[in-house]
């Protein structure tokens, strides 16, 4: 049963529409890419949760504050976020917009690593990100999760893989559990 639907999981990625896509951190009018990603989607019933760990790579020789953008699609929404500092994740706390803001200004003067998630218009998430290490990486999980939409007798789930350039690492891991087709 397992390998059934992540067979079809596969096929149908090409036909569905959503606006989720490949996320990124602004930097200015530049962009710093994903250089490693691990993907991993643990379905329960018909509720997926997708997690991407993502490293990105300061090329210069700066410390440099962005700004990760994570459009998500219809019916998703973000269940966890954690930030790498010194070599541990630190989960994200849910705070009002005003006090993350304030709570993120005063940690960067401290020279701290905060990360600061805000919901825009439609499903669009952006966060904040202080310090990026020049010559360096900066690891960001973000998890959300989704109602897979049932039709045609199976189960519809759509993941974004259209990167512009080559990945260095890239894993992909599909986990179904108690799936009744």
């Amino acid at each position: 049963m397992k390998t059934t639907f992540c067979k079809f999981i596969f096929l149908i990625l090409p036909y569905a529409v959503f606006s989720q896509s490949i996320p990124s951190i602004k930097v200015g009018n530049d962009k710093l890419g994903i250089t490693s990603l691990d993907i991993k989607v643990e379905v329960v019933g018909n509720i997926a949760t997708t997690t991407y760990d993502m490293l990105f790579y300061n090329p210069t020789k700066e410390i440099l504050e962005g700004e990760l953008t994570f459009p998500l699609g219809e019916g998703q929404r973000v269940s966890g976020l954690a930030l790498e500092v010194n070599g541990k994740l630190r989960e994200a706390v849910v705070v009002e917009k005003e006090q993350g803001r304030v709570a993120f200004e005063a940690v960067v003067r401290q020279r701290v690593d905060p990360i600061l998630l805000e919901k825009g218009t439609g499903n669009k998430y952006k966060a904040r990100i202080y310090p990026i290490p020049a010559k360096g990486y900066k690891r960001v999980v973000l998890s959300y999760e989704q109602e897979l939409i049932f039709g045609e007798e199976a189960h519809y789930f759509h993941l974004p893989l259209g990167f512009k350039k080559n990945l260095d690492h890239f894993v992909l891991e599909v986990n179904v559990f108690n799936q009744n087709l």
